[in-house]
């Protein structure tokens, strides 16, 4: 017989680390590691989706922020895979893991506490490395941990079986463990984000990490006593975190009325009273301020949104009307105070932005107003219905521009929608010259490709090189802008007043655009490129 053969046919000889067979059924300690691996796995997606809702008031619900969370999340997992399994060899028992999960339940809870000392310092920080930079800080360290629980499990499970199911094992820990993650992707989207206040999510989750951990210290007590003071110590730990969260919480601002998280959004309506004595009512989406509303005045608080009235001219007849994005729906109230037999479309993604405008933006007293929750390219894509007027706003702030609704692709859908007479306006932020001009230029040459005439308005018409409200009217009928003769026409005064915001276009044909295609989109890039300028 060779040597080689000899070594094969050798007994196994076992490490020194495996732990003692407890004294329970082996099955109980299958069961606990069972759950301890599908619940670390869910435990690592829900945290990660909750992260995005963290990171968006700072940096926008970008590319970049998904790709920030999503690289530190999984470099965070890959050090705790190759941790967990150098820990499994050296040192196995149910005390190491216990630890492990202990100290990633502090580290979870311990998010908020983060977050709330970190406060709006990161709302200047880079848009392309500062997610990257916020996710390290908050997310790295449970991510480790709980990386590490899954080779740890795989080694402890495979001991109950003396090594002879090493394969069988690995699958069923790593089966589990996703199966976990979908779990926990599921609960988050539909359950906890839309229900429960971001910050109770992260305790829930470490209060869950905490609870396994007190597991794996009872199935440790068999070997050593010494598991109920590592277990009195993590509550007292826990305890003391949930104190500090308690004091350091900052009180909620008196005029904020509503404030909820949504899979989209978190959205938060406040309430102040004017100089005037009438009250305004402004709804924030993350920390954008989407639209306001006065009480008993008519008046339009927010500047951008009275160029709607520019559609009395490019369209003198409006029948139907379309807004993509709800805000506080002061322009479709607005259009159908001045148009009160025709009919409006508001297309609005978030269902609560819809619950929100009944509670609190009179959207009850419109019965021609037709709240549709869809995005707003599907259901444009899926009707057969004309428009007199449509009008995009559903353009998040300057940091977040949905990429699939500035595309040549999505523009010709939006032609196909308007009468022959039709019109069609969106709000931009941006520059119209200079080095922050890209997105605007882009927009401009995608827009042209679809529509023979562009009029562009700029709310600072003076200073084109800032970033600002841009108003883009798209139309296939020619109507002159001639400011001499606006200035002396006896017109409509607020009108009058937006035209003189027009912006000629010899100050922007010239610029340098991409066209924005479905293929070809990184507006993205544009806008970390603005804001980084």
């Amino acid at each position: 017989m060779t040597k080689s053969k000899k070594i094969l046919k050798a007994p196994l000889k076992k490490p020194s680390s495996i732990p003692q067979i407890p004294q329970s059924p082996i099955v109980a300690h299958y069961i606990i590691l069972i759950i301890i691996a599908f619940v670390a796995g869910a435990s690592i997606m829900i945290i990660e989706l909750a992260a995005a809702r963290v990171l968006s008031p700072w940096f926008g619900n970008s590319l970049y922020t998904w790709t920030g969370l999503i690289g530190v999340i999984l470099v965070a997992m890959s050090l705790g895979y190759y941790l967990g399994g150098w820990l499994a060899d050296r040192k196995t028992d149910y005390l190491t893991l216990s630890h492990v999960l202990a100290v990633s339940s502090l580290s979870i809870i311990c998010i908020p506490v983060f977050k709330i000392v970190i406060g709006d310092s990161l709302l200047d920080a880079d848009v392309m490395w500062g997610p990257v930079i916020a996710s390290i800080l908050l997310f790295a360290l449970p991510g480790i941990l709980l990386g590490c629980v899954s080779p740890y499990v795989i080694r402890l499970v495979s001991l109950l079986s003396e090594d002879k199911q090493i394969g069988l094992s690995a699958g069923t820990i790593f089966m589990l463990s996703t199966l976990g993650s979908v779990f926990g992707t599921f609960s988050a989207g539909f359950i906890f984000i839309p229900k429960i206040n971001l910050l109770n999510i992260f305790l829930i989750t470490g209060s869950a990490i905490s609870f396994l951990s007190i597991l794996g210290y009872w199935l440790s007590i068999d070997t050593g006593k010494k598991a109920i003071y590592y277990i009195l110590i993590l509550f007292s730990l826990i305890t003391l975190l949930l104190v500090i969260l308690y004091l350091i919480d900052p009180e909620k601002p008196k005029n904020i009325v509503y404030d909820k998280n949504t899979f989209y959004h978190r959205i938060r309506v406040t309430q102040d009273i004017v100089k005037n004595g009438d009250k305004l009512t402004s709804i924030f989406l993350d920390t954008t301020l989407e639209g306001a509303q006065y009480e008993f005045s008519k008046e339009i608080p927010i500047d951008y949104q009275k160029y709607w009235q520019l559609s009395k001219l490019f369209c003198p007849k409006i029948e139907k009307a379309a807004f993509l994005g709800g805000g506080a729906f002061k322009m479709p109230e607005a259009l159908l105070d001045a148009y009160p037999k025709a009919a409006v479309d508001v297309i609005e993604i978030d269902p609560q932005v819809g619950e929100v405008g009944r509670m609190f933006f009179n959207v009850n007293k419109y019965s021609q107003m037709n709240i549709i929750i869809d995005d707003a390219r599907r259901y444009l894509s899926n009707i057969n219905k004309q428009y007199d007027l449509i009008f995009g706003d559903v353009y998040n702030g300057v940091r977040y521009i949905p990429a699939h609704l500035l595309t040549k692709e999505f523009f010709k859908i939006i032609r196909t929608r308007l009468g022959n007479n039709g019109v069609f306006m969106m709000n931009l932020i941006g520059a119209i010259r200079g080095k922050k001009s890209t997105l605007f230029a882009s927009t401009y040459k995608t827009i042209k490709t679809e529509f023979k005439y562009i009029y562009v308005f700029a709310i600072h018409q003076k200073i084109l090189h800032n970033d600002q409200n841009i108003i883009i009217v798209a139309t296939n009928q020619e109507i002159n802008i001639d400011v001499y003769s606006i200035l002396h026409s006896n017109g409509n005064k607020e009108i009058k007043e937006l035209l003189l915001t027009f912006v000629s276009p010899e100050k922007y044909d010239g610029l340098d655009g991409y066209m924005l295609t479905d293929n070809y989109n990184p507006v993205e890039y544009f806008i970390a490129k603005l804001l980084r300028e």
